[in-house]
């Protein structure tokens, strides 16, 4: 059994077959705990499905895109949240779950109105002439956009700027999505505003550093059996930074001049990412897997 699930082409069309279940079962299904449960194998086999694969790189890609991305949306709809809840057919939710695309609204809408013209059209056409009608179904390959990831990070002058609207939009957005804005949302009944913005930050950036930290697993082949946590904590320290720029904005606290401040947040990022993220990876990494 084993040998037939490390066999990539197998494990990727149990993948779709699944993707399948879940779009025409599991949406029949109570939102929350019941999807949750319905779901629970699939989460499994998008865990496992990074390690059918023997290169390191390919490995680490798959854990961002299926074991993370694709498994963040289906929590989301499970709850009838998220880019996976607007899907219209199997072929949007395959799609929408395991690449970074997304649904373009406005040009769904704008070909859903010109169709409807279009069928009022060819409809008094037909009475007039007798001609059989058919409308053009060319919308649909123009129903899907790229989801932005990297936007100019170079250009970043907060911590903020740097994660929030710069560097993978893509994971941030569902970061957003499935850890701040619930967490934010539950807590500030209870602690406030900025209190709540606070630990939901901290909160989004301790589940990032976990699934890097899952990441770096897959491709170190599974050999840290004991985590240096080296990844972990680069995204620890990220949050703790950008919680420390919301309180000097909430209090008007400047400490230095802006260019210096800006230099100096570089110079903290650069190697920060260097000594916790990149050094690891490659002390530990291997390309391929025995």
């Amino acid at each position: 059994m084993e040998n037939y699930l490390q066999n990539p082409i197998l494990v990727s069309f149990l993948l779709l077959l699944s993707l399948n279940y879940s779009y025409l079962i599991v949406s029949k299904f109570p939102k929350g705990i019941p999807r949750i449960l319905a779901l629970a194998p699939i989460f499994y086999l998008l865990y496992f499905f990074p390690w059918c694969f023997s290169l390191a790189f390919l490995r680490g890609i798959l854990s961002l895109f299926i074991t993370w991305m694709t498994s963040f949306k289906l929590i989301l709809f499970c709850f009838n949240r998220g880019p996976l809840s607007i899907c219209e057919n199997t072929i949007d939710f395959i799609l929408i779950s395991i690449l970074p695309l997304k649904i373009s609204r406005e040009v769904h809408q704008k070909y859903e109105i010109s169709n409807e013209k279009s069928i009022e059209k060819i409809k008094d056409e037909s009475i007039s002439d007798g001609s059989p009608s058919k409308i053009s179904n060319s919308s649909i390959y123009e129903r899907y956009e790229m989801e932005e990831i990297f936007r100019q990070p170079y250009l970043a002058t907060t911590f903020q700027d740097f994660w929030g609207r710069r560097w993978n939009r893509y994971a941030s957005k569902m970061l957003r999505l499935t850890i701040y804005d619930p967490t934010n949302e539950a807590l500030r009944k209870f602690l406030g505003k900025n209190t709540a913005r606070i630990l939901a930050i901290v909160s989004t950036f301790v589940v990032s550093a976990i699934m890097h930290e899952l990441m770096f697993y897959y491709i170190t082949c599974g050999l840290c059996l004991k985590p240096t946590c080296e990844v972990m904590w680069f995204f620890v320290l990220q949050g703790i930074c950008i919680s420390c720029e919301k309180v000097f904005q909430a209090k008007n606290w400047v400490i230095m001049d802006p260019r210096v401040s800006i230099l100096f947040k570089r110079i903290l990022m650069v190697f920060s990412f260097y000594f916790l993220l990149v050094s690891p990876v490659m002390r530990e990494g291997k390309n391929t897997c025995d």
